[in-house]
């Protein structure tokens, strides 16, 4: 009787946990791809940024930050949308080898929350 009632209170706890973590799990972001790609290696500066979302982005309720190798900012220009459901923008700055993170932030289209993100690619000459 008593390993019943041990077995019952773990299972109990399991479930508990169980739904404990389902309700508290962060929903799947909208993003769907990016260029650069996620972790790319490229040989070629890149001079725009682009990311792909699961649907079209609030430009309003969006940005996209570069962070170089340095842990500096690079000045961005011109956020806009192609209405491919995706964000775009022109790096001003001038690129060097090295790896660099992109932070982004968004509403899409139909869905109230706020999503962000980030990723790295690298460029090397």
């Amino acid at each position: 009787m008593k390993l019943l009632k041990s077995t019952q209170s773990l299972i109990l706890i399991c479930l508990s946990l169980s739904l404990f973590a389902c309700n508290n799990a962060a929903p799947p972001s909208p993003l769907l791809s990016a260029e650069p790609a996620v972790d790319a290696s490229l040989t070629r500066a890149p001079r725009t940024l682009r990311l792909f979302y699961s649907a079209l982005p609030d430009v309003s309720q969006s940005s996209l930050r570069l962070v170089g190798p340095n842990g500096e900012d690079f000045a961005l220009r011109g956020l806009h949308t192609m209405a491919a459901d995706d964000l775009m923008i022109e790096i001003m700055d001038p690129v060097v080898p090295g790896t660099y993170t992109v932070f982004w932030s968004t509403t899409v289209e139909g869905d109230p929350t706020h999503y962000e993100g980030s990723y790295q690619f690298t460029y090397s000459e």
